[in-house]
């Protein structure tokens, strides 16, 4: 559900770049409304925000917010940034400014690598909220998934890299609530090997009293992506840490399986399937992984919040049971 290019809309997309869960590049539009949208957005370019972002070009947009590529007129060594805006009709829409500012707080307290890194935020000479961020390159988890995959190895190095970010959050006392492959965003590392970035934090919750972090989130109502959402969310009940640890073992069994968990053309079918039913045992779909990993996914997957793994690190250790937990690289 993130603010990014809605998926009904992904008809065309390349692999390009993307900052905050926004497509980049090669977008292409149903519909008039569509175009009018993006030539008003459009006209934003060359303005300068908060007297030093010069917004230079269009990366992408979703239903509340543009992200631009800018520079930084007053520290120009810092090269290509991101910035993202609320759209103008919604600046006075709570919801959404809420929303922003939520995310904006839980960029400033999620420090790690798999986190998209935040440069930059405030509120401009008009008083409009905007974000500054690394500028991204590289492709969504989706369109990896889709094209080429990712081998046993890189896999894992996902998972690893995935829960070492949720760890972070979690011991802040954040919750993400949005965890899929649309959120995940692969860069492109000097090594060659991938490097993880987790986008959208708009609907997070925090979950443990800190005046350095007070936002509240709607709390009673189902957010998320439904192929992603545990159990305990598809049935309205309190959001803990717990439902993201679900989320990302259903989305490390969509790259093992080639297919979520569980798959559904209906929505209210779907959400009773992953409350009634049982996913798949991955080792059927993937007879050649290692049963480690095969058990650790499942058991993760399961109903019982109770009978899962514990903490984000304790399933980063069942995926790698070769290695114990102070090996694992958390930065």
């Amino acid at each position: 559900m993130g603010d990014p290019v809605d998926a009904g809309r992904r008809a065309q997309m390349s692999r390009d770049t993307l900052v905050d869960g926004v497509e980049i590049d090669s977008l292409e539009f149903e519909d008039a409304s569509d175009v009018r949208e993006r030539s008003s957005i459009e006209a934003r370019l060359g303005e300068l925000v908060a007297g030093r972002y010069e917004l230079r070009e269009l990366l992408g947009h979703g239903g509340s917010g543009a992200v631009y590529g800018a520079t930084d007129r007053r520290d120009p060594s810092r090269g290509a940034v991101a910035v993202k805006l609320l759209h103008r009709h919604l600046r006075g829409a709570d919801g959404h400014a809420a929303r922003f500012e939520r995310e904006i707080r839980a960029l400033q307290h999620v420090a790690h690598s798999a986190v998209v890194r935040i440069l930059d935020s405030g509120r401009d000479e008009r008083g409009h909220l905007y974000l500054v961020m690394e500028r991204l390159e590289g492709e969504l988890l989706v369109d990896r998934i889709g094209e080429r995959g990712l081998d046993v190895r890189e896999t894992l190095e996902l998972g690893r890299q995935l829960l070492g970010a949720l760890g972070a959050a979690h011991d802040r006392g954040i919750i993400h609530r949005d965890i899929k492959p649309e959120n995940l965003f692969l860069t492109d590392a000097p090594s060659g090997s991938i490097r993880l970035k987790i986008l959208d934090w708009g609907i997070a919750k925090l979950t443990q009293p800190d005046t350095a972090i007070s936002f509240q989130t709607l709390d009673g109502l189902i957010l998320g992506t439904p192929e992603y959402m545990s159990p305990e969310i598809c049935r309205g009940m309190p959001v803990t840490a717990a439902a993201d640890l679900w989320a990302a073992a259903a989305v490390l069994y969509h790259v093992f399986a080639g297919v979520p968990p569980f798959e559904e053309d209906q929505i209210g079918r779907l959400l009773i399937k992953i409350v009634k039913e049982k996913p798949v045992p991955l080792a059927e779909h993937r007879p050649d992984l290692p049963p480690y990993v095969s058990a650790a996914i499942d058991r993760a997957l399961d109903k019982d919040p109770a009978r899962r793994f514990a903490t984000a690190a304790e399933l980063a250790t069942g995926l790698a049971t070769s290695a114990p937990i102070a090996d694992l690289d958390w930065d």
